[in-house]
């Protein structure tokens, strides 16, 4: 399941794909576990994809998505502050 997330994400030079946070956030741990427990399958799934060693990238991309999710949280907190309610044209 994870290689066919993984493909299916794959993307043309440098074009950008794009992900809900909750679904990066549990592909990247759950390709960290995977990694873990089997490291020859994960060498054979990452390696077509990027010369980068697996346990490289799942680190870089786990620290990327929740660095974007802490970001996102914080847009989100300064634009609907507690007790925010919206206009009526809102």
């Amino acid at each position: 399941m994870i290689r066919n997330r993984l493909i299916a994400a794959a993307t043309v030079g440098d074009d950008t794909v794009g992900f809900a946070v909750e679904d990066a956030l549990l592909l990247v741990d759950t390709a960290l576990r995977v990694a873990d427990w089997d490291t020859a399958r994960t060498r054979d799934i990452v390696d077509p994809i990027t010369h980068e060693s697996a346990l490289a990238l799942l680190t870089r991309l786990n620290r990327e998505v929740r660095d974007t999710a802490q970001a996102a949280r914080e847009r989100a907190d300064t634009a609907y502050p507690e007790g925010y309610m919206p206009t009526a044209s809102e």
